[in-house]
């Protein structure tokens, strides 16, 4: 990667991507991208700064993000669905409406909820292994990592008749986040538009039809309660927090961590053979590939008073991209940060999931998925390696680091070959 000026880390393999943001951390710790037309924040504490500062919002940051606007074509079909930028969520909402969308979420994502999902997500993990171990190989991204995420994901919200939907989840996922943050071309824009209609469509008819038929069942019950008591979301309010934050959001993290976490211990064999020496140790390999290979690489603040970070005068009105890979990888707050190591001497907490009033509600849905998915995967089939040759790639994404196909295989015992 070339100048600090000419940032681009979409489609950036890890190795030039965590090269550059070293260079800038040491050089240039917030620096200005033309490109991006916002303020590229690398260091952990300045992150956190920003985060936890009433000096920078969510509020607008996504509309400045957005590398342009739409065509009149997308705008028009845009138009037919819920608007996203005037439907506030948790997402893009800092005042008193912010404490009610998260309680919402929290209302769904508790402790007791999170400890009834175990034997669910177990469940799901056999059950996705038990149909590709007898094969000798899988492509993991849309064998595993995709419906074991999606699947926990419509199980925690009761959503369990989606399952057989879930072949379009893809595409109107994708379609709806690339509106939000991806540079689209005018005609990429209409099919994106499109999608991201279908799948609010999808959405409402789900809910109206369980609002005129009420069934003795989660779903049931937590439209009620996001409808009702103190969240009291209006019906488009329910349609944006579904899309962007339980069947969106939430699932597509966990699979980009699946899939990231799984390239870099088989990339590096002895990283697999450590866990396998000792798999009480599975939650420590968790948490270390989060912080190496962050599956959200960055989000975006709007800076609403003019505040100094770094040593740098951020004016009001100015776009913020924070960078939660780069923090991660902060050698201030890592002992040898750019190492996948369980262990370090000098180790922060890691920033994938946020801090402060926006980190990550389901986190703790997250890392059950992970810790289960790599403990029965290390027990099962402890001989799985990358296959050989594969071009890996990440997704040209700015904020997330996507691996869209990753190829495994393994050596299947005699008499064991057929499903």
């Amino acid at each position: 990667m070339a100048a600090i000026t000419e940032f681009e880390p979409a489609g950036a393999s890890f190795e030039a991507l965590y090269e550059f943001l070293a260079t800038a951390r040491r050089e240039n710790p917030v620096f200005f991208s033309k490109k991006h037309n916002g303020w590229i924040v690398t260091r952990y504490d300045d992150l956190v700064a920003v985060v936890r500062s009433p000096n920078f919002t969510v509020e607008n940051a996504l509309q400045g993000a957005q590398s342009g606007q739409y065509c009149p074509e997308a705008n028009r079909i845009l138009s037919t669905g819920v608007d996203w930028n005037k439907t506030r969520h948790v997402q893009t909402d800092d005042g008193p409406e912010h404490s009610r969308f998260r309680k919402a979420l929290m209302s769904v994502i508790t402790p007791k909820r999170i400890r009834e999902m175990h034997p669910i997500v177990e469940n799901l993990v056999t059950r996705l292994i038990d149909k590709f171990i007898a094969r000798g190989e899988c492509e993991f991204v849309n064998e595993f990592a995709y419906p074991l995420a999606m699947q926990s994901t419509l199980n925690l919200i009761g959503f369990k008749e989606a399952e057989d939907d879930m072949s379009k989840f893809p595409t109107w996922i994708n379609d709806t986040f690339r509106m939000l943050l991806a540079n689209l071309s005018p005609d990429e824009q209409v099919v994106a538009a499109k999608h991201a209609v279908e799948f609010q469509e999808y959405i409402r008819e789900k809910i109206a039809a369980r609002k005129a038929h009420p069934q003795d069942d989660l779903l049931s019950e937590i439209l009620e309660n996001l409808s009702s008591g103190a969240a009291k979301l209006t019906e488009n309010e329910l349609i944006i927090m579904m899309t962007h934050s339980f069947v969106g959001a939430g699932q597509e993290t966990t699979k980009l961590a699946l899939t990231n976490s799984m390239y870099h211990l088989l990339s590096h064999r002895e990283r697999w053979e450590d866990l396998l020496r000792d798999r009480s140790r599975v939650a420590e390999f968790v948490e270390e590939c989060l912080r190496f290979d962050a599956p959200l690489l960055a989000w975006y603040r709007y800076c609403a008073a003019d505040t100094e970070i770094g040593g740098q005068l951020i004016r009001k009105g100015d776009l913020i991209i924070i960078m939660y890979g780069s923090a991660n990888h902060d050698e201030e707050r890592f002992s040898d940060a750019d190492k996948f190591c369980p262990v370090h001497s000098k180790k922060a907490p890691h920033l994938t999931f946020n801090t402060g009033k926006h980190s990550c509600v389901g986190a703790p849905l997250a890392r059950l998925e992970l810790t289960s998915a790599l403990g029965s995967l290390s027990e099962r089939i402890p001989g799985i390696r990358l296959r050989p040759n594969q071009q890996i790639a990440y997704a040209p994404n700015f904020g997330n680091r996507d691996i869209p196909k990753l190829y495994l295989e393994w050596d299947v015992p005699q008499g064991n070959s057929n499903p």
